[in-house]
């Protein structure tokens, strides 16, 4: 259905209003908490002092298995119209990861072997291996595109908004994706152990 051209610049900006009023409540959209379980896999061994060589008795291995939560969204406040004639693009910024943190409750030593002259494993090491496991994790989602998905999510909820209130009755609405940024995957911080 071919609509009629609109030079109403006040439909445009009731339109924008409508559609801030209605996504602004939300500020930033969760769209998907994508739960996870992982196996953190670890062995090493002291060496002779001042040398390479490996001594005896001196291995360690350990496997920690937990659960953990990737949390995508948007930022809603960043969202933009642009209006060519009666077409009205929505300038959406791309989901990304807005948590990634590991579930303290559900840590478990699934194996550990020690020899005799091994160090002790300590509590600052098992969070370094939990904390580059969820950058890990992180990546692995990406890939295997979480936040293609979480985009989706959004893209749909704006067309619900759009549909819903009739915003797209004298115009041509088309969500569009801004170009993605490098900042798809959070570094863990401090708090990336949660006992929820």
């Amino acid at each position: 259905m071919k609509r009629k051209k609109v030079d109403d610049s006040e439909s445009v900006r009731q339109m924008q209003t409508i559609l801030y009023e209605e996504i602004h409540k939300v500020r930033e959209l969760v769209t998907i908490r994508k739960p996870f379980t992982s196996e953190v896999p670890f062995n090493d061994d002291r060496k002779i002092f001042k040398t390479n060589i490996h001594m005896p008795f001196s291995d360690r291995k350990i496997l920690i298995t937990y659960s953990g939560m990737i949390v995508c969204g948007c930022d809603l406040d960043k969202i933009r119209l642009a209006r060519e004639d009666n077409h009205i693009k929505i300038l959406v910024p791309h989901s990304r990861i807005l948590d990634c943190y590991a579930d303290v409750k559900s840590f478990k030593i699934s194996y550990q072997d020690a020899g005799l002259l091994a160090k002790d494993f300590q509590i600052e090491e098992q969070n370094a291996l939990i904390k580059a496991d969820l950058e890990k994790r992180q990546r692995e989602a990406v890939q295997k595109g979480l936040l293609t998905e979480a985009n989706e999510e959004v893209r749909q909820m704006l067309a619900n908004i759009i549909e819903r209130r009739g915003l797209n009755q004298n115009f041509d609405v088309q969500i569009v994706f801004l170009r993605q940024g490098n900042s798809q995957i959070i570094t863990a911080s401090q708090n990336f152990l949660r006992g929820d």
